[in-house]
């Protein structure tokens, strides 16, 4: 193998050969399919974004609809009396003594976090 090699006795031409004008039909070409896939794109784009606005808009307008239909909150509040669900801590609480309570009351006027 020969080591001592020369590049400028190879010289600045290219072995290859092209047609006339093969570039600037290859730059027309790549043009008219980018510009197709671009007005692809650019309609489903459109059409998604359409759908999604659409759908955001009926979401606006019907969800309140939906829970303006459930029972008013005087009916739920007459049939929880109804029930007479107390809390445990109701019931705890008529359970003490009168001593019980002045004492709970003392302690949660000195309580710092309750105050």
């Amino acid at each position: 193998m020969k080591k001592d090699f020369d590049f400028d006795d190879i010289g600045k031409h290219t072995p290859y050969r092209t047609p006339e004008g093969f570039f600037e039909d290859v730059q027309q070409q790549v043009m008219e399919r980018a510009g197709i896939k671009r007005q692809r794109r650019f309609r489903l784009r459109l059409v998604i974004s359409s759908v999604m606005t659409a759908a955001i808009l009926a979401g606006f307008f019907f969800i309140p609809f939906l829970r303006q239909s459930e029972q008013p909150v005087s009916d739920r509040l007459a049939i929880e009396k109804n029930h007479e669900t107390a809390d445990p801590v109701d019931k705890w609480i008529n359970e003490l003594s009168d001593e019980e309570l002045e004492e709970l009351v003392n302690f949660s006027e000195n309580d710092l976090f309750l105050n």
